[in-house]
């Protein structure tokens, strides 16, 4: 997570750090997934307490997940329970009084009897425990102050959340109030992945019509532009069946309705996570390569794979998944291992989830400077298809070597496809 990010990108990087899609974070958080999609594309802030958890889940502290703190701090000694002082204070006390009665001892006066010497150790153990219970009664003194001023910062909070709850109720009720529309809906009924582009169905019913009203519904992207497409009308609703705009990360959709001279505006839903890369299984995973030194063979063993709808604005699921090998830059894969099971897993819980698979175990011969990309070929209900990297290896000298893709687990199709070059 880097500094220069938002708030968003650093909860993204966060959740696929830890392998969680956007689902699996909002039921880890009791949120939906749609509380979730909005703070990663910094339309919303989350609130402290599913801060505080998130930063728990990605294994980073709290100033770190909001950019305020570069690394990890060590954590200080904290002080026991009971108000004494720490293990370290303790070993200082009494370094501090070995070193005061040693040099008692060196200058003391022969003359001096053992009762001035005993009243004169007294002294010193008195001035000791004295700093010692003044220095107690100040860490005391401290923590009290801490838990008030903890305490201030709490009723702080609690007065902030309750006005603001209420100022939401208000406001909430203002608009239901002067709100021209009785209800409304708006959902994605196609897209285009080619094309970057999404068909959305649209309705709307307003409180007050005529039968000489009519309707034009704009949607208006993250950058401005806006789209428009008229509404045709029946008994007082208004539909756009099929309205395609560009993907985006957030499309407003609003409707005016026009009697006359006269022209009123209703919000409608805004549609989030409209972008490229949620239109597309999310796949990951890996197999086991062993090679003895000196021999060009490799042996794979132990898949491993997960699949996941990355989207819940239109239904998608694999139709065919296949380990494929790609010897060097060739566009045609040297070895095709059908893996069934990754489908019927996916059309049973609505993923695919396979670890240390021993079913798909396969081997081949490298010779010198020769590369091999093993890789899981997807293709979905939308006739997509793509390549996701498991592992990647070359001999040279010859030295097997495992190679190490940024495009490895990546969910991007563009990212790595047959005939390109491996590094």
């Amino acid at each position: 997570m880097h500094e220069q990010t938002t708030l968003g990108q650093r909860i993204q990087e966060g959740r696929k750090a830890a392998g969680l899609s956007q689902e699996a974070l909002g039921e880890h958080l009791n949120v939906s997934r749609q509380a979730v999609s909005k703070w990663e594309s910094d339309a919303a802030i989350p609130e402290l307490e599913n801060l505080i958890a998130m930063s728990r889940i990605f294994g980073v502290s709290i100033g770190r997940l909001l950019g305020v703190e570069p690394e990890r701090a060590e954590t200080p000694e904290q002080p026991p329970e009971n108000g004494g002082l720490t293990e370290k204070e303790l070993a200082a006390v009494e370094a501090i009084a070995a070193k005061y009665a040693e040099e008692a001892q060196r200058h003391q006066r022969p003359k001096w009897s053992g009762r001035r010497k005993a009243a004169c150790a007294l002294a010193v153990l008195l001035l000791l425990t004295a700093g010692i219970l003044v220095k107690r009664q100040m860490d005391l003194i401290d923590r009290r102050f801490d838990e008030v001023q903890d305490q201030v910062i709490w009723i702080q909070d609690s007065v902030s959340r309750e006005v603001g709850s209420l100022t939401s109720q208000m406001s909430n009720i203002l608009d239901e109030k002067n709100h021209i529309l009785a209800n409304y809906q708006v959902s994605v009924t196609d897209f285009d992945a080619k094309a970057q582009t999404v068909t959305l169905s649209a309705s709307a019913s307003p409180k007050e019509w005529t039968d000489t009203t009519t309707a034009v519904f704009t949607a208006t992207l993250s950058d401005g532009r806006q789209f428009t497409a008229e509404g045709t009308g029946q008994n007082g609703s208004f539909t756009a069946e099929t309205f395609v705009v560009p993907m985006d990360q957030a499309i407003q959709l609003s409707v005016a309705l026009m009697d006359g001279g006269s022209a009123r505006t209703g919000s409608m839903e805004t549609l989030y996570d409209c972008r490229p890369d949620n239109f597309q299984l999310m796949v990951s995973g890996n197999m086991s390569g062993s090679w003895r030194s000196g021999s060009g063979q490799v042996s794979l063993h132990d898949l491993a794979l997960h699949i996941e709808s990355n989207t819940y604005l239109t239904p998608l699921y694999p139709v065919e998944v296949d380990l494929c090998l790609y010897r060097n830059r060739e566009t045609e894969p040297e070895q095709v291992l059908p893996i069934p099971e990754a489908v019927s897993l996916f059309r049973e819980a609505g993923y695919t989830q396979m670890y240390n698979m021993t079913g798909y175990d396969t081997a081949f011969d490298l010779s010198e400077g020769d590369t091999m990309a093993v890789t899981f070929r997807v293709t979905d209900n939308r006739g997509q298809t793509f390549w996701t990297v498991a592992e990647a290896y070359r001999r040279t000298s010859g030295q097997i070597d495992s190679l190490s893709l940024s495009t490895t687990g990546s969910t991007d199709p563009q990212s790595w496809s047959p005939g390109d070059k491996l590094p």
